[in-house]
Order: structure tokens, then C-alpha cells, then sequence
């Protein structure tokens, strides 16, 4: 009988397991993110002004996210003999080498990649029958599907055949593990086959998901999910922890749906100034002149003595959320974001009158965290003031939300660059 942990097996890298842990810090991206962003960096149009599929352009701005964002991050390079982005590694190297290609499954043993297939396969047939898999489908940004999500697959049979565990034992036949994830593949299969294309090809996609965050965990590593599979494989996790970067981000990008309601009011149209527009990504490209610069523009910015204290910042408080301490300085963190983001709205005439309560949920291993504070705007005032000036990760925020007004959205811009 299978259960507990992934399917029973809690043999993790661990710090306390008196082995040093090479991950530490390091935050995995999966494969898809990487391969993703290289095909949209080296993208080659077959008709002018032509754009890549809509998961590479969204994986690519995922990459130059952790460029920025990132101490380090990974790919697990274990099924392949050959670089995933040579171009991304050499940048990696000049910069620190922030950027790693490694064997991540051989700390454990390829008899564990068994083991993830037959846990992700579960989690991907227990989206579908919640109906998660299928809501979360309607978020893509266009009704033509080949556009957005390529086939991964020319069936579910080649799915199973270029999935299947194939561990045998010394004597011949397959391992428990093994023939628990045919039998779970299979499952999964037959489940699929009973739905319409674009969800079999959403399903293949978020099952890579699931084993990337199985993998990362066996690890003791953080995953960073590609983002149209990030609220999907949340779901799926017992503890789902947020990213305090997330939640930066998003108050930060406020200002930009805020200006584009007032533009709709004035203007009586709707605008698409909030299309594909990750905060970062936008950012990074709105300094590039063309898409071989990308990332070594990513890699300039991310060097840039506000960032890393930004970058500091941000790992301070989401240790602090990890570990369940220094509650009051989350709060306060919270305070300063909001100050900021007030102090911008001020600037561009967007700001409305009284005070802001501020509720913010963050979901941690052993409890939830929640912090409400109210500000007035006296108080706003004078912390803006205070935070912009003595903290210099506070006026890189400032800076990227001012930004975010004036910036294309990221397909706009990209369409724009030279190659």
C-alpha cells in the first residue's frame, strides 16, 4: 500500500540528515519554463510580426521574472545529456552564476522518478474529477488553443509511452513503484480520453507541473511553477505556501488596472493596457532594443544595488512567513508596500481619498498568517517619505510601479524587437 508523504516515500535532502544540502536557497523552474523562454528568445516568425505560441512568450517572461527576482534557481537536467539554454548559462556565469543545469533527481535515485509519475498522474485525475483542471483552462487568453498551448502530445497513447516508468527489477519485470505508475498513467488515460482536446493537452501540462513540485519537495527546494499552471498545482498541495514576491507584485500592478478604469471612463472603450502584463518581465523589456539583449538586460538589472537589496528584502520576509517568525516585521513589511504604492498613486492623480485597510492571507506549512492594518493618509505620507529614502529596495518598487504606467504590455513589446 502506497501512501503518506509522496506515495509513502519522505527520503528528502535535508540539512538535518547530516548531508549538506547542495539546493539550499535554490528554487526549481521546470523544464517547460525553460525550453518555453529559449524557443520565444530565439524565436525565428514564419510570417512578419508573428508571435510565439502563448506558453513559450508567458515562459519567457517567467525566466527574466527569476533573473530579477532569484538568489538562484534550477532545472533538473536528469532525462538529458545536453544544456537547456547555453545562452542563459553563460550569462549565469558572468553574473554570479545564478543559474544552475544540474541532475536534480540523482540526489535521490532514479528509482524515485517512478515514484513522481505515479503521484502526478493522481493529482492530475483528481483535477479533472474536482473540475479544477477544466476552470482553470478558461483562463487562457485566447479561444484559438494551437496559439496558446501547442500539442504536447499526438495522443494519450504516445503520452503513456514517452511517460511510463520503465525501472526493472535485477531479476526482470517491473518495480512496485513502476507498475503503480503504469497503473496510475493508464487510469489517467483512459480519464482523458473521455474529454475534448484542449483539455487533454491542459491535463499534459499541468502533470508535468505536479512532478516538478513532487521532485522540489523531495528536495527540500522551493518551485516556482510556470505561471499558467501556478494556481492549479497550488491546489493540489496540502500546504500551499504564497510568495511574499507574488504579493508585491500584484499591489505594485495595481496601478496599472487603476489607470486603465480611468481611461476606460474617459474614453468609453476598453483599453489593453493591462494585457500580458507581468510587472518585471515589462520591465526588462521595456530597456531592450532587441530579444538578444533580453537577458543580459534582465542580468544588468538584476546586479543593480536597489535590486539586490529588493531581492534581500523579499527573502527576508518570506523566511520570516516559512519559519513563522518575526510576524511584526511581515506586518511592517506590508506597511512599507502599501506606502509606496500610495505615495505613486498621489504622483499620478490616482489616489482616493481616506484611509486603506490592508488585509493580506498568507498560507504557511503549520498555520495561516493574517495581517490587517489601517493607515491613514497623514500616516501614508510620512512613511513614503521615510521608506523611499532611507531603504533603497523601497525606491526600486517605487521606481518599477511608476514604470509599469508608461511600459507596453510584454507581447506589444516584444512584437516591437528586433531579433
Amino acid at each position: 500500500m502506497l501512501g503518506g508523504g509522496v506515495f509513502g516515500f519522505r527520503r528528502r535532502v535535508r540539512a538535518d540528515d547530516g548531508v549538506a544540502n547542495p539546493f539550499e536557497g535554490v528554487v526549481l523552474l521546470d523544464n517547460t519554463t525553460i525550453f518555453g523562454a529559449r524557443h520565444a528568445f530565439e524565436w525565428d516568425p514564419p510570417r512578419p510580426g508573428e508571435l510565439p505560441s502563448g506558453v513559450d512568450l508567458r515562459s519567457l517572461m517567467d525566466v527574466l521574472e527569476a533573473v530579477v527576482l532569484l538568489d538562484r534557481f534550477a532545472v533538473d537536467a536528469s532525462s538529458r545529456e545536453y544544456y537547456a539554454w547555453p545562452e542563459l548559462g553563460a550569462v549565469s556565469d558572468a553574473s554570479g552564476s545564478f543559474f544552475q543545469d544540474t541532475s536534480v533527481l540523482e540526489r535521490l535515485g532514479h528509482e524515485f522518478h517512478d515514484v513522481l509519475i505515479a503521484s502526478s498522474a493522481e493529482k492530475t485525475s483528481r483535477s479533472l474529477r474536482a473540475g479544477d483542471l477544466v476552470r482553470h483552462l478558461g483562463f487562457l487568453p485566447t479561444a484559438r488553443d494551437l496559439d496558446v498551448l501547442p500539442p504536447l502530445y499526438q495522443s494519450t497513447e504516445q503520452f503513456i509511452s514517452l511517460t511510463a516508468p520503465a525501472m526493472g527489477k535485477p531479476g526482470g519485470g517491473l518495480t512496485e513503484a513502476a507498475e503503480a505508475g503504469q497503473e496510475r498513467l493508464r487510469h489517467l488515460a483512459a480519464t482523458l480520453d473521455q474529454y475534448p482536446e484542449p483539455v487533454r493537452n491542459f491535463a499534459f501540462f499541468a502533470f508535468r507541473g505536479f512532478y516538478y513540485q513532487d521532485l522540489a519537495h523531495l528536495v527540500s527546494m522551493s518551485y516556482m511553477p510556470h505561471s499558467w499552471r501556478s494556481e492549479l498545482i497550488r491546489g493540489q498541495l496540502d500546504h500551499p505556501r504564497a510568495r511574499f514576491s507574488d504579493f508585491v507584485l500584484e499591489e505594485a500592478g495595481k496601478l496599472r488596472r487603476v489607470l486603465r478604469k480611468r481611461i476606460d471612463r474617459e474614453f468609453g472603450a476598453a483599453t489593453a493596457l493591462s494585457t500580458d502584463f507581468p510587472l518585471i518581465a515589462s520591465f526588462v523589456i521595456g530597456q531592450s532594443s532587441s530579444r538578444g539583449e533580453l537577458l543580459r538586460v534582465a542580468a544588468e538589472v538584476r546586479r543593480n544595488p536597489k535590486v539586490v537589496g529588493f531581492r534581500k528584502w523579499l527573502r527576508d520576509v518570506e523566511r520570516s512567513l516559512r519559519d513563522e517568525s518575526d510576524l511584526h516585521g511581515v506586518a511592517t513589511a506590508q506597511e512599507e508596500l502599501r506606502a509606496v504604492v500610495r505615495e505613486v498613486e498621489r504622483e499620478l492623480g490616482l489616489g482616493e481619498k481616506g484611509s486603506q485597510e490592508v488585509t493580506l492571507r498568507f498560507a504557511v506549512p503549520l498555520a495561516s498568517v493574517e495581517t490587517t492594518s489601517q493607515v491613514s493618509r497623514s500616516r501614508q505620507q510620512w512613511s513614503a517619505r521615510l521608506v523611499t529614502s532611507r531603504r533603497p529596495h523601497l525606491v526600486f518598487l517605487r521606481e518599477l510601479a511608476l514604470e509599469s504606467t508608461r511600459l507596453a504590455p510584454f507581447a506589444v513589446a516584444f512584437r516591437r524587437l528586433a531579433p
